[in-house]
């Protein structure tokens, strides 16, 4: 075995065999054959990454500029200050972007990163155990069924209709059944069957290579927001080039008549630089670069706080439309209920079981709980886990309580053929030969075990536990005579209760989702009677309706649409069933957020507006199919992820509001004072200065507001609504008025201070920027709400409160660059108090505006 990547059926068999590794063996080959992780694609330099900055349309009209002011300054031998500036400001602005990208990719690597903690099932020393994939080592013998991914390159050890979907490498989307010796690649799913497999190769040298690594999540595709936000940034571009065009040609017509125009020489070309230069930081102003500086890092905020909230986002438009949501689809096991499912009823008695042929309907069951399972129990430290599907988990819990060893029964008993639990069956069987004769254990619903038997049992007990929120389970067997292994002519044994506790806080969940205008529905593949008693009791059933899958599969495709509107609760679900209702839902309108665990649930998962997949139970193929993964399979989680949602819309919203203030004042300042035969408001290094204001730290300091109460006391936002609501365009006009009459006023009378041209220039200049950071504090409000004042969002001030202290050093210390004269202490306070009025503003806009929404909404007297 010296070449690690070529390692043979018969070694590895020698290797692990049917006990698995030994613990102590795991530990060197992973040092000999490597570990089961992917070395990450090879990324561009950093500084070519940070060249990329560069290609910016604004950033090469600002080189160009530099270029020429630069000559100018060595010819005139003066401004080279302004040169100076502006090439500050360049890098400036190039390093937040490269920053911003930098940090957004690392959060990106982190996240593909998860995947190598997905839990495999293993058998080391003899015992099934789940370990996360990046452990799993070449001789691992490997647990797989219907759903999971495949870790490693592996050869099959044993099959029972094992089935791959190899569409990854083959390019066939029809599954192939593989067998014993059969390889298997390392990025594969089983879609149907089970078996166990050996690992021959991890990490680097599974085939899958470089593919591997770049699977993951699409981070750069446009999402709906970004598609807003785009457009709108394409109106107000043009507006900033419209706004250049005016200011340049205005002030070349103003210095023909006031003598800076005089013909061709140094002097009008200096003027003509600088009325270039004006106008290109107009563009630079009004273009709203930090728009998308803002949604990535509202999204990147986002996904962190979902991350804590135990959700974990794989697709970031997810966390822009889960805020949206206008009805969730909510699976009932391990999402509304705990998952610790417990056999609490068996009306055949305890199970038992003796060293030939059961004799009686408990030891019949205690065999078909034992062997037609595909689920482990993992004992480790006093604590037992279930490694599979938890109803089966309950089962054998069932037998250990009653001192039957599951595995002991399994190893007596050979196995000759499984057929799987599916949606469409609602069953589960296993052929097994018993004392030189072959059996037929079948399990699954009550009711279709019942249509299956010779005699017809009676199943009113079945309906009583289902009245009490139990799920029912039902066995029964038969004798193979022949060839004939049909599911047919069954002997009924009996059934078991199974319950599972709904999680405490899901009756508090689901109100608040009805609060928040969210309806949810529950999709189970439990009978109606269950269904109902358990959605009666999470509060999900009130005045809709409770159908069965296949009742609503009858119906056409116009009806399903109908139909849909009243759904409460889909009892006897099947994955098809639920796709069905999700793309009627749609068809009606709605937003829909649904959750899904198994394999068959990924069409419903991808046809959503979001899915989630279950984290815990979760199969791979559901957990790739999904846009948020629950970590914690509650319920309650995707109610954290919807109230972040909204918070994230919220808070890009905020972000607007401030900068279209402040790109309106700006431009329409620049573009009045000078006609008004004033001097120019800004400098091109205090303009630029404003925005990098508006681009960086306005964009920290509002997109880090935490959700508040509010969220969730309203409608979700629809699908196709503006994103500037009509508060904020209020907002804009009055609040963006008031500032460009002030700073006329200010630029023509001096009336908040200064007795020289260059005093009256200076508090200008900062009265705008100290006005600028009072109004971020109303654009925390939107829609006249105003969030926890200090508790939601504590950075807030402290980012403006930087603001300001960074603009007071500015104006004392940075007069030579910034072309501004020290202030006093009293003219600073004056500026401050002075420009409080702008909160003011903001309250009679709130004040006024919820006065208006009120009367239309109690309309006419």
């Amino acid at each position: 075995m010296t070449d690690k990547t070529e390692i043979s059926f018969e070694e590895l068999t020698s290797l692990a065999g049917p006990s698995g590794l030994s613990e102590d063996r795991v530990g060197t080959f992973r040092q000999q054959y490597g570990a089961n992780v992917m070395t990450p694609p090879a990324r561009e330099p950093l500084w070519k990454q940070y060249l990329e900055k560069f290609d910016d349309p604004i950033i090469r009209i600002l080189l160009l500029a530099v270029g020429i002011s630069a000559i100018v300054a060595v010819i005139k031998g003066t401004g080279l200050l302004d040169t100076i500036g502006i090439i500050a400001a360049i890098f400036l602005s190039t390093g937040i972007a490269f920053f911003n990208e930098y940090r957004s990719s690392r959060e990106f690597a982190i996240l593909n990163a998860h995947r190598d903690e997905m839990a495999v099932r293993v058998i080391r020393d003899g015992h099934p155990r789940q370990v996360p994939s990046r452990e799993i080592v070449v001789g691992d013998l490997i647990l797989l069924e219907a759903g999971d991914a495949v870790p490693a390159d592996v050869f099959v050890f044993s099959s029972c209709e094992l089935t791959v979907d190899e569409s990854a490498f083959t390019g066939e989307s029809e599954p192939v059944k593989r067998d014993v010796r059969d390889r298997v690649l390392k990025g594969t799913y089983i879609t149907a069957g089970k078996g166990q497999v050996i690992a021959a190769a991890v990490g680097d040298e599974a085939r899958m290579g470089a593919i591997a690594a770049s699977l993951g999540i699409d981070h750069v595709t446009e999402t709906p927001l970004e598609q807003k936000l785009g457009n709108l940034a394409g109106v107000i571009s043009k507006f900033g080039y419209m706004m250049a065009v005016l200011i340049c040609s205005s002030l070349f017509i103003r210095g023909i008549f006031t003598g800076e125009i005089t013909g061709i020489n140094l002097d009008t070309a200096n003027n003509l630089l600088r009325y270039f230069m004006l106008a290109v930081v107009i563009v630079v102003a009004a273009v709203p670069e930090g728009l998308p500086m803002s949604v990535a890092l509202s999204l990147s905020l986002a996904m962190r706080k979902m991350t804590r909230a135990n959700c974990l986002v794989r697709r970031l438009i997810a966390c822009e439309t889960i805020g949206s949501a206008t009805t969730i689809c909510t699976d009932k096991t391990g999402t509304l209920t705990k998952n610790q499912m417990t056999v609490v009823e068996s009306p055949a008695g305890f199970p038992a079981r003796n060293d030939g042929l059961p004799g009686s309907p408990a030891e019949w069951i205690a065999l078909n709980a034992a062997v037609n399972s595909t689920a482990h129990l993992d004992t480790r430290d006093g604590n037992v886990t279930v490694i599979g599907n938890s109803t089966e988990g309950a089962l054998l819990r069932w037998l250990a309580v009653h001192r039957l060893d599951y595995g002991k029964i399994r190893a007596e008993t050979h196995v000759a053929k499984q057929h799987l639990f599916e949606g469409s069956r609602k069953r589960m069987s296993t052929v097994i030969r018993l004392n030189g004769r072959s059996w037929l254990l079948v399990k699954g619903a009550p009711e279709i075990l019942a249509a299956l038997c010779t005699d017809a049992p009676d199943l009113t007990g079945v309906s009583a536990l289902a009245s009490r929120a139990m799920r029912t389970l039902a066995f029964a067997h038969r004798e193979i005579t022949g060839e004939n292994e049909d599911e047919t002519a069954l002997v009924w044994d009996g059934y078991v209760g199974i319950r599972d506790p709904l999680r405490e806080d899901i009756v508090a969940s689901v109100a608040a989702c009805g609060t928040a205008g969210i309806r949810v529905r529950m999709v189970t593949g439990d009978n109606p009677g269950t269904a109902r008693a358990i959605a009666h009791e999470a509060g999900i059933l009130g005045n809709g309706t409770v159908v069965q899958g296949a009742a609503f599969r009858s119906l056409s495709p116009e009806e399903q649409v109908l139909a849909a509107r009243n759904i409460d609760v889909m009892a006897r679900a099947e994955p098809l069933d639920k796709l069905l209702l999700v793309e009627a839902l749609r068809k009606n309108g709605d937003v829909v957020a649904v959750t899904g665990d198994g394999t068959n649930d990924a069409p419903a998962l991808k046809h959503a507006d979001v899915g989630f997949a279950m984290g815990i139970a979760g199969t791979e193929v559901a957990r790739e199919a999904g846009d948020i993964i629950l970590l914690d399979d509650s319920f309650a989680s995707i109610v954290r992820a919807v109230s972040w949602g909204r918070s994230l819309y919220e808070n890009i919203q905020r972000f607007l509001l401030f900068q279209l203030t402040i790109n309106f004042c700006a431009c329409l300042l620049v573009f009045i004072v000078p006609l008004l035969g004033y001097p120019e408001p800004f400098t091109i290094i205090q303009i630029l200065w404003i925005n990098i204001i508006m681009d960086t730290l306005a964009a920290f300091a509002l997109c880090s507001e935490a959700p508040h109460g509010g969220l969730m006391n309203r409608k979700p936002v629809a699908r196709d609504a503006a994103i500037v609501s009509p508060f904020m365009v209020l907002s804009i006009v009055v609040t963006g008025t008031c500032f460009v009459l002030a700073g006329i006023l200010q630029m023509s009378t001096g009336f908040l201070g200064g007795n020289t041209p260059a005093e009256i220039s200076t508090v200008f200049f900062s009265a705008f920027i100290v006005a600028a950071v009072w109004n971020g504090v109303n654009c925390r409000a939107l829609d006249g709400k105003m969030p926890p004042f200090f508790r939601g969002n504590p950075l807030f001030f402290v980012i403006m409160g930087g603001v300001i202290a960074i603009q007071i050093a500015v104006v004392q210390f940075g007069g030579a660059v910034f072309e501004t004269v020290p202030l006093s202490a009293y003219q600073w306070g004056r500026i401050i108090v002075a420009t409080a009025s702008v909160l003011v503003i903001g309250f009679l806009l709130r004040a006024s505006f919820r006065y208006y929404t009120r009367k239309i909404a109690d309309g006419p007297a």
